[in-house]
């Protein structure tokens, strides 16, 4: 096969963070990308909760992505902001309905309320919904299986997501903190939080930095990255609250918009560092195109 440049400029198998932006205030002002994560497996690859931008993300990319290597869109939940644009991202991966391909997962009420269009349900491949205790299969040997979090009356999954050869990656959702799910990430090296909150809200299900600190003393992961970051984790700080979170053995990081994890060996990287020839002579691609960190 000829590289491509997302073959050439990122990890073998990687993850990018399209937009690290948590709860209303920040997405709708923008003081974060919001798009959810590009998980990039080769040839193919996934996108979890594409919520607003995610199209606009992946395709201003740079190194470049290419949203027709989508292979499996995972929805955690039905909320705005983790779905406005799981219809695009189907259109792409079926090529505007001349392609029937890729994997949809979804919550049930995410199917009964049409997150994914009628339309496009008929040209996927395979429409999955989130089961407790289920292992859903997805393309090059993947498999997902999540487990039901809480999160402010709908259907809301995180998971744990088995790449061939690696170690599974774990996402923690949106939820409130409850005991009855900490265990299912125990096997998890990597684990992706969604920390919304910069201190606790009785009665809104958003995790926060104790809750964090609660699921590392549990779990001792090699790495944590906190995304979907709500207004007072900006303003405080998210750099901050990740090193006081960090413990030895447990690397705490704040995710930025566009920053790469390498999954083989779970550390950030920059693929702007990797040169590409040109007509020019050898230069290195800026990281973002238009610096969204």
């Amino acid at each position: 096969m000829t590289a491509t440049p997302q073959d050439s400029l990122y990890p073998r198998r990687f993850i990018r963070f399209l937009g690290t932006a948590g709860a209303r205030f920040t997405i709708m002002r923008q003081l974060r990308a919001s798009g959810g994560i590009w998980v990039g497996l080769g040839d193919q690859a996934f996108v979890i909760d594409p919520g607003p931008g995610s199209l606009v993300r992946i395709c201003e990319a740079t190194p470049p992505l290419d949203v027709l290597d989508l292979a499996a869109l995972l929805l955690t939940h039905r909320h705005i902001d983790h779905s406005t644009d799981l219809n695009v991202l189907a259109e792409a991966m079926v090529e505007g309905g001349f392609r029937h391909h890729g994997h949809v997962v979804l919550p049930r009420d995410g199917r009964d309320v049409c997150c994914l269009l009628p339309y496009l349900q008929e040209k996927i491949e395979a429409l999955h919904i989130w089961e407790e205790g289920q292992t859903i299969a997805l393309p090059g040997g993947v498999t997902v299986e999540g487990t039901p979090l809480t999160h402010h009356h709908v259907d809301c999954f995180g998971f744990t997501l088995q790449i061939p050869g690696l170690a599974p990656m774990g996402l923690v959702s949106d939820t409130r903190f409850e005991e009855r799910w900490v265990d299912f990430y125990r096997s998890c090296p990597l684990l992706i939080v969604n920390m919304t909150f910069a201190h606790h809200r009785e009665g809104i299900d958003h995790l926060c930095p104790e809750d964090v600190a609660t699921l590392i003393a549990r779990l001792a992961p090699k790495r944590v990255i906190l995304t979907h970051l709500g207004r007072g984790v900006l303003e405080e700080g998210p750099e901050a609250i990740a090193r006081d979170l960090s413990r030895p053995g447990t690397e705490v990081t704040a995710a930025t918009d566009g920053m790469v994890i390498d999954l083989d060996s779970l550390e950030i990287v920059d693929p702007s560092l990797s040169p590409v020839t040109t007509l020019s002579g050898t230069v290195p691609i800026p990281f973002l195109k238009e610096g969204l960190s």
